[in-house]
C-alpha cells in the first residue's frame, strides 16, 4: 500500500497569517489617510499663487499701469482698455476688472461700488474690495476655497475654508492670518 502525505496549512497557521495581513492593511490604510492632501490647504496655496502671479503681471504692465511718480502702481486709476476686449477699466474698479480679465471665471462677476465677487473655474469664490481710498494700507482679497455655497464657510479653526490675501498698491502680496502663514510655510500633506 502506498502512503500519501498531505501538505497543507493548519487552521491555526491560516488564522495567524490572516490576522497579520489584517494588521498590516490597517497600518497601511491609516498611513495613507494621514498622508492624503488637505484640499483646503492645496486650494489656498493655489489661490495665493494665482494672486501673486496676477498682481505681478498687472503692476508690471506699463500699458495698464504706466509710471506716474504721484500715483505709483495700482493707485493709477487712469482709463485703460482691457486686453483682448473692447471693455475699459477705470477708476475704483480698474484693478478688479483687470484682475478678473486674467482669470477663468464662471458666469459674470458682480462689481459693486465697494467690492467685486466672482467664482473661478476651480471652484474658488473671490471677493475683492474696490476703491483706492484704503490702498495706502492694503487691500484684502478673501477667497472661499470650496465655493461660497459649500459649508463650513469658516474664517478660523481646523476646517477653515475662507482665507485672506493682502495686496499693496506697489504690487506686494502677503498674508497675516495664522492658518494662511502655516499653509504657505508647510507642504500640502495633512499631518
Amino acid at each position: 500500500m502506498k502512503k500519501y502525505e498531505i501538505n497543507a496549512f493548519t487552521l491555526a497557521e491560516s488564522l495567524i497569517v490572516l490576522t497579520m495581513i489584517g494588521v498590516l492593511a490597517i497600518l497601511v490604510i491609516s498611513a495613507l489617510l494621514h498622508a492624503s492632501p488637505d484640499k483646503n490647504k492645496a486650494m489656498f496655496k493655489k489661490a495665493y499663487s494665482v494672486t501673486e502671479r496676477t498682481v505681478a503681471e498687472l503692476v508690471n504692465d506699463e500699458t495698464l499701469y504706466p509710471y506716474d511718480p504721484e500715483r505709483i502702481g495700482f493707485l493709477n486709476i487712469d482709463t485703460v482698455q482691457i486686453p483682448g476686449t473692447a471693455d475699459v477699466a477705470e477708476g475704483d474698479t480698474k484693478l478688479c476688472k483687470l484682475f478678473i480679465s486674467k482669470l477663468n471665471i464662471l458666469g459674470d462677476p458682480v462689481i459693486e461700488s465697494d467690492e467685486c465677487t466672482f467664482e473661478t473655474t476651480d471652484g474658488i469664490y473671490w471677493t475683492m474690495p474696490t476703491g483706492i481710498d484704503d490702498f495706502a494700507e492694503r487691500k484684502t482679497i478673501t477667497v472661499d476655497v470650496n465655493g461660497n455655497e459649500n459649508p463650513p464657510n469658516l474664517t478660523t479653526g481646523e476646517d477653515q475654508d475662507i482665507f485672506s490675501i493682502h495686496i499693496y498698491s506697489d504690487g506686494r502680496v502677503n498674508v497675516s492670518g495664522e492658518k494662511e502663514i502655516e499653509f504657505l510655510k508647510s507642504q500640502t500633506v495633512r499631518k
